[in-house]
């Protein structure tokens, strides 16, 4: 699948001194948008999203259990802020669902997501 990052360091200014809990709101929320948005016939897809720090985790799980990929959401708020946190699903079939192969996503989940950015911003800095 594709990768995308967007830059947050805009961010410090508008979060006044909470950069940190901002940065994992927003982290957490987009990575949620995604997982929620997968796909589900046997959840094994929904179930492979991986959250890493550093370095993409390309591993995968033959285990169909869609509320791993919530699970995986969630660890962003763990993770330390100032380096990439990488949200992966490296299942053979991911970039095909990402890019309309399947008819309950056919926008994809990723494309959809980097859209809401600037909406996950301001839901974080609202929330502090």
């Amino acid at each position: 699948m594709g990768k995308w990052s967007i830059p947050i360091d805009r961010l410090a200014e508008s979060a006044k001194g909470d950069i940190e809990t901002v940065t994992r709101k927003v982290t957490l929320d987009l990575f949620a948008r995604v997982v929620q948005r997968s796909p589900v016939d046997t959840g094994r897809f929904k179930g492979n999203w991986n959250v890493n720090f550093g370095a993409p985790d390309t591993s995968t799980t033959e285990v169909a259990h869609a509320s791993r990929g919530d699970a995986e959401a969630r660890k962003a708020l763990s993770l330390p802020v100032g380096g990439t946190v990488y949200l992966t699903n490296s299942l053979p079939y991911a970039h095909r669902l990402e890019y309309g192969w399947s008819k309950q996503a056919p926008q994809g989940m990723v494309r959809l997501t980097v859209q809401e950015y600037a909406e996950a911003i301001q839901k974080a800095l609202a929330s502090r």
